[in-house]
């Protein structure tokens, strides 16, 4: 495939120090398996056990049956002997069985708060503190309670991957770190299309004990997954903090459509609910996704977009840059599509925003975008890339193929002014 020059741009990242995690021993996947094999085993062994009792039970049963006397007594005590001998045996093996399983579910369950300790400690509650007012005009403060990650060390600061919330009337930042120490935090920027925000710490703030404390997570040492690799969810999933779940990937098929890209969203069957939030990891304990607030639309189970996917937004919000825009979502077409339609890659337009540069320029819904300033262009994520490269006010020029009244594709050029948000 033709290699797309969009695809040619790279994001630095802040070029500060990084403390990397340590790396555990071995794989919770590995151990996790270890402890089911020995599950399986043993539950071998205890059905070999009883298929070998039964038959010599049964065999003697009928070697050893009497004489049957019509005494009422005598046959009750003859027969609640012999099958209480059994039930023991059956019992035993079963009581056996049982306390095993427990105790190598307890065992996986440590093995999952062991693997996902360091990465806890990277985690911060971020308080909102915003003032609003009621009906009466009369104003009160108004708290909201979310999860953040640190992702970032300079030499002044601490930088945390967070939620945007409403941030017009914020009053006041406040982060408490992992061993309960609460400080005043700033906001760098936040965009409400993805949900996320970057916010800081200083480090003057917070004293020795808390400094060193802290894990900084490396956003960068992440691998992919796929459906049935084992997952954690830590933070506050289902809404209680400090909590530890574990699942699987069930779907990675998923995408979360925002203005001028997307994102891989990672599905599991970890239960959630719509104040939840926090961070999934893998199975060595690195972060694998931002718990994506909930809507109507993701049922019940918790939802995460891919690290790796927002690197290039966080480094902007981090910096406190401006996003270049157009006001476009849309999403990759398949291979038969593009063949149908004689071209390499495009990109299917479901919507514009409402008075949005594209908007403007007369991009609609149904659009196929075949080409951005004369190059073909594979994906969103291509196409995000090469618009941050733009300054406000720049045009681009993008090809769309747009079905006519007599059903076929004609091709038209439209100039768009790149924005920004």
């Amino acid at each position: 495939m033709k290699k797309n020059k969009m695809d040619t741009q790279e994001y630095q990242f802040i070029k500060e120090t990084v403390k990397k995690q340590p790396k555990e021993n071995g794989s919770l996947l590995r151990r996790l398996l270890m402890i089911a094999g020995c599950g399986v085993l043993f539950g071998s062994c205890a059905a070999v056990t009883f298929a070998s009792v039964f038959p010599v039970m049964a065999d003697r049963e009928e070697n050893t049956q009497q004489k049957i006397e019509l005494t009422g007594s005598d046959v009750a005590e003859t027969i609640s002997e012999e099958q209480a001998t059994e039930r023991e045996s059956v019992a035993s093996v079963s009581e056996q069985e049982e306390k095993s399983l427990l105790a190598m579910r307890q065992e996986m369950y440590r093995e999952v708060l062991k693997v996902s300790q360091k990465s806890r400690k990277s985690l911060v509650n971020v308080r909102g503190i915003s003032k609003d007012e009621d009906l009466l005009n009369n104003s009160y403060l108004q708290q909201e309670d979310t999860e953040g990650l640190v992702f970032l060390e300079t030499e002044t600061q601490f930088y945390i991957l967070t939620y945007e919330e409403e941030m017009e009337n914020l009053q006041e930042l406040q982060v408490t770190f992992a061993d309960g120490s609460t400080v005043q935090g700033e906001i760098c920027r936040g965009d409400a299309d993805s949900g996320f925000a970057v916010a800081t710490v200083r480090k003057n703030l917070l004293n020795d004990s808390t400094r060193e404390g802290i894990v900084v997570s490396d956003l960068t040492d992440t691998k992919k997954l796929g459906q049935s690799d084992i997952v954690i969810a830590i933070g506050s999933p289902a809404g209680d903090s400090d909590a530890v779940v574990y699942g699987m990937i069930t779907s990675v098929s998923e995408k979360l459509s925002v203005a001028d890209t997307e994102y891989n969203v990672l599905a599991t069957d970890v239960q959630g609910n719509e104040d939840g939030s926090g961070v999934l990891l893998d199975s060595d304990g690195n972060v694998a996704g931002m718990i994506l607030k909930k809507n109507e639309n993701d049922g019940d189970n918790i939802h995460a977009v891919s690290i790796s996917q927002i690197l290039p937004l966080i480094e902007h919000l981090a910096n406190k840059e401006t996003i270049r825009y157009t006001g476009i979502y849309g999403t990759e077409i398949t291979q038969a599509q593009c063949r149908k339609l004689g071209i390499d890659q495009g990109l299917y337009v479901e919507r514009t925003q409402e008075e949005s540069p594209a908007m403007k320029a007369g991009i609609q819904c149904g659009d196929i975008i075949s080409k951005i300033d004369g190059t073909p262009t594979e994906s969103m994520q291509s196409y995000y890339t090469y618009l941050q490269t733009k300054k406000q006010g720049e045009n681009l020029t993008i090809t769309v193929l747009r079905k006519n009244s007599d059903g076929e594709y004609a091709e038209k050029d439209y100039k768009v002014t790149v924005g920004e948000r």
